[in-house]
């Protein structure tokens, strides 16, 4: 993500000398007239965000690599010491590999959803879930070479006899069987989609053919449509329809048998006569004034308040006369609504401050 500098500016309180050290210190990049975040930096939050779209299987098989290396290691070392060190190297590992793979999946999910909801193009987006699926058949490859290494080396696994390995081989195997299931689920969401987009395409296809041949005034001669058309009867897959007949007054009062026929039609279909009586008289009680006071205040008259005061907005909101009596949820709810209604009008202090057990930004009008 690139930022102009001067929104970077604001981002950082205004200080451009703040801006500029971290540019220094090489955490920003100066592209031109914008900045964007060094890729090591980005990489660490991407990753403690959770928030990585990229897939990376070569990461899994290091793990599997390093891990069959120290499992060498462990077999091959006499001191003590060393041999727990290596022990508590390959639980890291396991951990690790487990860990991977359940990531993986999630962005292979998420991926999956992405490409086929909001990729425009069609051979693009067909493309995107045939290299999703690839990877999918990586990751199992993975999780299958990796519970392998775990069945084969029985030395190691019997040498380092420790509940805390043993707990870890568990939940990597709970892991790796949760990663399955869900491979199994995003293989068929992939073809599900990608049938779709290929009768998507077929369809589109044929409309466009049809609009061609349309325009070109040929799609009597050089098609069926025509007759394809009147051989279909779609009719019979609809609801009846009923049409109201509307009987007007004077045939009512002056045509008896016609009331006599619509009192039969109404016992048959077991509708009551319903007598309407006359409503009673308005009582003085009726007829008086009723108030009802709504807890709600007009956020503009505050606001404009707010903007001839000098106090901070969370202070301004909890001084203002309300004339009704409102909590300390009411008043932070306030407080996220102007911020909100008003973001350009509001000068951040980048200062924070304590009322109960609420913490708050100081924000100044500018």
């Amino acid at each position: 993500m690139r930022f102009p500098w001067g929104l970077a500016i604001d981002l950082v309180g205004g200080n451009e000398a703040r801006l500029r050290t971290l540019v220094e210190y090489g955490v920003l990049v100066e592209v031109g007239n914008t900045v964007e975040i060094e890729s090591d930096y980005l990489n660490f939050f991407e990753e403690v965000l959770n928030v990585n779209e990229e897939i990376s299987v070569l990461s899994v098989q290091e793990c599997i690599n390093t891990l069959k290396e120290h499992i060498g290691y462990f077999l091959q070392e006499t001191n003590p010491n060393r041999k727990a060190g290596y022990q508590d190297k390959v639980r890291q590992l396991l951990k690790n590999t487990g860990f991977r793979t359940l990531k993986n999946v999630v962005d292979l999910k998420r991926n999956m959803d992405n490409a086929y909801k909001q990729e425009p193009n069609y051979v693009i987006k067909k493309k995107k879930l045939q290299n999703l699926d690839e990877k999918s058949h990586s990751i199992r490859a993975m999780i299958r070479e990796c519970e392998k290494l775990m069945d084969n080396e029985h030395a190691f696994f019997i040498m380092a006899n420790d509940p805390h390995m043993a707990k870890t081989c568990s939940d990597v195997k709970h892991d790796f069987v949760e990663a399955y299931h869900a491979l199994m689920e995003i293989d068929r969401q992939i073809i599900v989609y990608i049938n779709q987009i290929d009768r998507q395409n077929q369809l589109y296809k044929k409309i466009r053919k049809l609009k061609y041949l349309q325009d070109q005034l040929l799609i009597k001669t050089d098609t069926n449509l025509m007759q394809v058309l009147e051989e279909r009867n779609p009719l019979w897959m609809e609801s009846r329809q009923y049409s109201r007949v509307r009987l007007s007054l004077e045939i009512l009062r002056e045509n008896g048998q016609m009331v006599t026929l619509l009192q039969r039609i109404a016992e048959r279909n077991g509708i009551q006569k319903t007598a309407r009586t006359e409503a009673g008289p308005l009582t003085e009680e009726d007829l008086q004034e009723h108030v009802q006071l709504l807890k709600v205040v007009d956020s503009t008259e505050i606001w404009n308040a707010f903007l001839a005061s000098s106090y901070n907005l969370f202070e301004f909101i909890l001084r203002y006369d309300y004339k009704l009596k409102r909590n300390i949820e009411d008043h932070a709810a306030l407080f996220c609504q102007l911020v909100i209604l008003h973001p350009d009008e509001c000068r951040m202090t980048g200062e924070y401050a304590n009322y109960e057990d609420i913490e708050y930004p100081i924000i100044y009008a500018k």
